[in-house]
Formats: structure tokens, sequence, C-alpha cells
């Protein structure tokens, strides 16, 4: 069973105020992760085991860095496989000595799972497009081994924010170690009171990397590959980049306060910051008569919110009944079935949901939904770093799609287009698309490279002018938001 502490020293802050409590400089070893979870709002803190994984020299081959709560490191080089295999013997591990909540009596669509005790972290987009189709050995970018590619970690600690004000939550069997905890965070609070304040407005400028003659230069060599037969559809993505005197976090309530993003999140390693807003899900997993039910929903199909509801009204109709959306959108249904037919037992692989709209800050989308049950013998940390990266950000087919991006885009992806989220010990979880997602790299004491990216599915029957507009649309609402 959990333990639950109020933390009234905490009444009036806000979410940003707490993780500046647990920056570096006041909480070593914090790295908190703060996740909103399709409405679970929460931030996990002091991990008891890292998992940080790095590139190498070597193609396909990962440094793992493993590190105890006493700051003890081990470290490893392994493959993909490898790593699969030791983050499940420590989740199966682990699982053997958590307990639960009671699973779901029913599976529904719409269920939200909440996180309670497990592995939280992300992996890079680069990390998985580089596992599957050996870019290394081609490499058009220069490769970083020194910023983290994956990172999980066992937070048995989280904060949540409820109706009646912040609580400390813990699955930990030490109350004793817990309220050490409890005391360093009063301690650190005294120091936060006027941090909302005080801290200033910040603006931050990001810059296209290219313009229209880079994008469509490039967009008609990913027509030359889509006329050729290489691939049906290619995700063409282009940054957006700037330089900052502070970190992503001071912008964080900017981003997140004017943005409907239910699946976003904030985390800090290794100097290395990711901020997400992102819409979409990658994958949820169910608990259900002791079976895990994944579902998936997958983005493709995009227009512009307006002002004006008639207009805005007529956009969005435009996306229903857009015949080179939904051929897009059915593409990559077809293509995320055939990677859950791997994991999924078989006539388990379903779609309920094809081409519905949802609509956000910024855009109306098109999304479409997907479902399965998982083989017995599969968790779902296999079907996770297996099934990366995700089709709604490659193209079909999805190894030469990966091939031609990391030939033809500016640079490697960084975390954009990866995923974030958790896996609880009883195999449920939920995990993001890591798009609408900002990430920065601590370069000097007070200098932060700072990239944003953004893209869109192109087909022989796309046009240039529309696709580059597409990028700006999907991102204007952020670049907006980091000026003001």
């Amino acid at each position: 069973m959990f333990i639950k502490i109020a933390c009234p020293f905490f009444d009036g802050f806000d979410k940003e105020s707490v993780l500046q409590c647990l920056s570096d400089k006041n909480l070593p070893n914090a790295n908190p992760i703060w996740l909103n979870n399709n409405g679970q709002n929460f931030i996990a803190l002091l991990p008891t085991t890292t998992f940080s994984v790095f590139f190498s020299n070597t193609p396909q081959l990962f440094t793992l860095k493993i590190k105890d709560k006493n700051n003890h490191q081990q470290t490893q080089t392994v493959n993909v496989e490898q790593l699969t295999v030791i983050l499940e013997n420590f989740y199966q591990q682990q699982s053997t000595n958590s307990t639960l909540s009671k699973s779901s009596e029913k599976t529904n669509l719409s269920i939200n799972v909440d996180y309670q005790n497990g592995l939280i972290g992300f992996v890079s987009y680069d990390f998985s497009a580089f596992c599957l189709a050996d870019l290394q050995t081609i490499s058009h970018h220069p490769i970083d081994t020194q910023t983290p590619c994956a990172y999980f970690a066992y937070y048995p600690y989280f904060l949540q924010k409820q109706h009646n004000g912040w609580q400390l939550i813990s699955y930990a069997k030490n109350h004793d170690e817990l309220m050490v905890i409890y005391q360093q965070l009063q301690s650190l609070s005294e120091n936060q009171k006027n941090y909302q304040q005080n801290q200033p407005i910040s603006k931050l400028t990001l810059t296209p990397q290219w313009q229209f003659a880079d994008y469509e230069k490039v967009f008609n060599k990913v027509q030359d590959y889509l006329y050729a037969g290489d691939c049906y559809q290619i995700n063409l993505t282009q940054c957006w980049q700037g330089m900052a005197n502070e970190p992503l976090l001071n912008f964080l309530p900017k981003l997140t306060t004017a943005s409907i993003a239910p699946f976003s999140g904030y985390l800090n390693i290794e100097n290395y910051e990711i901020v997400s807003c992102s819409p979409e899900l990658f994958f949820t997993f169910v608990k259900h008569n002791d079976e895990i039910n994944l579902i998936t929903k997958p983005i493709k199909g995009t227009r512009p919110r307006h002002h004006d509801k008639d207009i805005d009204e007529k956009l969005k109709n435009e996306l229903q009944i857009s015949e080179k959306d939904t051929a897009e959108n059915v593409m990559i249904v077809d293509l995320l079935r055939n990677d859950l037919g791997k994991y999924a037992k078989t006539g388990t692989v379903k779609v309920p949901k094809l081409f519905a709209i949802e609509s956000f800050s910024n855009v109306h989308h098109m999304v479409s939904t997907i479902t399965a049950t998982l083989k017995d013998t599969v968790s779902p940390m296999a079907v996770l770093l297996g099934s990366l990266p995700t089709g709604s950000i490659t193209g079909t087919p999805k190894k030469r799609s990966v091939e031609i991006i990391h030939e033809l885009e500016s640079d490697n992806r960084g975390a954009y287009c990866g995923t974030l989220g958790f896996v609880n010990f009883d195999g449920t979880g939920q995990f993001n698309v890591l798009i609408r997602t900002l990430q920065a790299k601590k370069t000097a004491p007070t200098d932060y490279q700072v990239s944003l990216w953004a893209g869109g599915g192109v087909t022989v029957a796309s046009n240039c002018q529309d696709e580059y507009q597409e990028c700006f649309d999907k991102v204007n609402h952020l670049l907006g938001l980091l000026q003001r």
C-alpha cells in the first residue's frame, strides 16, 4: 500500500515552483520529472535506480550507466535487445515486491492509467531510428555521445496536487526515509515562497533553420523517392533554433498554461532539458483480467485553428472530408496494426475509431484509435522499445523512411518524435509521442541551445507550400508564447 503525507508548506505553489525547489542546486539527485498524464499531474523525484543510455562510437551499441541512490555507478556496453532485457529484469524483480491498487474491472477506451510505482523516462527518436536503420554507418550528422538518448528510472516517490493541496506519495516501505524527504522539501520550500512573484518574464526567439527555398529543395527530393517507389509517405520535419540564457524550466508556465496538451511533461537530466506540449498518445497499457490491453492513437492530418468560429468549423470539416489526409491516416493505421501484430494475441488488433477529429489550442488533428491485447509472454517494455519510432512521425515503410529522413533533414532530431511516459510494475502505463516539444542543451553555465521541430507527412499528392505552412501552423502558437 502507498503512504500519503500532506505538504501544507507547498500551499500556493504551482508545479513550476515545486520543480524549482527540486532543481539540482537545491536538492542533488532529485532528477524530477513532471508528467501531465491526460489529467493526472504529478512530479516524480529522487529515483533510487537510474538507467541512462548514451550513443557509443560503435554502430548500434550504446553506453548504459546504471546508478543507485548512493551514486554507485556501473557502466556497460549494450545493444537494444540487451537493454530491453536489463529493464525487463529490473521491472520483474520490482513487481514481485510491489503492491499496487486494484486493476480495472473492465476495459474502456477513455480509461486513464495513473502512475503508481514504476519506471519513468524517455526514449529519443534518434535512439530508435539508429537501431532500426543502422544510421551510424551512413551518418550525415555528428553523433552526440554526451547527451542521453534514452533514460529510465525507478521513482518510488512523487508529489501530486489534489483538491486539498500537495501530497507526497510513496510506495516505498521505509517510512523513516520518507519523513527525511518530507523535511527536506519543507526546508526547500521556505526559499521558494516568493518565486512566482519575483520570477522575471523572459522571452525567447527561435528562428527557422530552413527558408522556403531550403524546404522546397528537400521536398522535391522526397518526391523523387516517392515516385521511385522507396516509400509511400515520408514525415519531413524542420527545426527552429535559438539561444537562451536560462533553463527551459523558466518558460514552462507560458507553454503549459496557455495550451491544451493532454500528454505534456518536463525533465532535466545530464544538462539536457525536455519540455513537451504533446497532444499525441503513443501507448496506453491497461490491465484487465491479468491481460495487458494496449491503446494507441496515431495523429495524421492537420488544419490550423481560427479565431472566427465559422471559419474554424469550416477548417475542421475540410479536414474531415480530405481524401489526402484520410489516405495518410489509414497508411499509418495499417503500419501500426502491423507493428502490433508482432506482440498481440491473434485476432485482437482492432480499430474502434477511424478518422476522428480532435481539436487543440492551435490545430485540428485527425486521430484514429487502435487496440490490441498483448501476448502473455510479451512485456510493455518490449513493445515500447520494439515499436519505436512510431509510424506517424516516420512514414511507410518505416525503415526506408527513417533512412531518407536522416539523409535529408538538417540535423538529428534528438528527443523530438521520441516518447516520454511511465510503466508501472503491474504492466499498466502510458507514453506520449514527443511532438510540440522543445529541447535544450546546456553549453555553458548560462547558455542553453534550444530547438523546436515540426513537420508533416509528405505523399505524391502533397503540395509543397501547404506542407511548409503546416509546419508553422503546428508551432506558431508555441513560438508566440515564448516571445510574450
